[in-house]
């Protein structure tokens, strides 16, 4: 019967094992992040913007490098400002911000720079705002596991005590 019970578990899982190896986690804000510091270094070791981008392809997430290259290969065709503005993919604010910037003739080391801010600032919003949740997910963990423990510790002796009296009265 055990046995049945676990195979039976064995091929309701088995299909998600399946895709397991599949799975590929998407670029987000990290990995955004890190491309415009990259972006940043490249900027103040001297390299020129497309230099820059082409630089920093090979080292980051997958999705933005593919990103990356789409946008280098379309700027040879109608300018890299055209192209960055009009980016789509996770580093789409980036990438418009980057080419609002070189269609101005702004500095691009400050706007990479408050950039990272921007994002930093707001990954820490969205943390301190998981942190302030933490306490409501954890409650029904604690009083469902830890408190009938904690009870039957502070409760368990006098209980013992008092069924043991009641064992010897009769």
């Amino acid at each position: 019967m055990i046995a049945a019970v676990g195979v039976a578990a064995l091929l309701l899982t088995l299909p998600s094992w399946r895709r397991w190896p599949r799975r590929i986690r998407r670029a987000g804000g990290d990995e955004v992040l890190e491309l415009a510091m990259l972006v940043a270094l490249g900027i103040d070791a001297g390299l020129n913007l497309s230099s820059s981008l082409t630089w920093v392809r090979p080292h980051v997430h997958p999705e933005l490098g593919a990103q990356l290259g789409s946008v280098l290969r379309a700027a040879r065709l109608t300018g890299l400002a055209t192209q960055l503005r009009a980016a789509p993919g996770p580093a789409a604010k980036l990438l418009a911000q980057v080419g609002r910037a070189v269609e101005t003739g702004a500095a691009l080391g400050p706007t990479l720079d408050s950039f990272v801010e921007q994002l930093t600032a707001q990954q820490r919003a969205e943390a301190a705002a998981r942190m302030q949740r933490l306490p409501v997910k954890l409650l029904f963990p604690l009083a469902l596991l830890m408190l009938p423990g904690l009870v039957l510790m502070l409760a368990g002796p006098a209980l013992i005590e008092v069924l043991g009296r009641f064992a010897a009265t009769r």
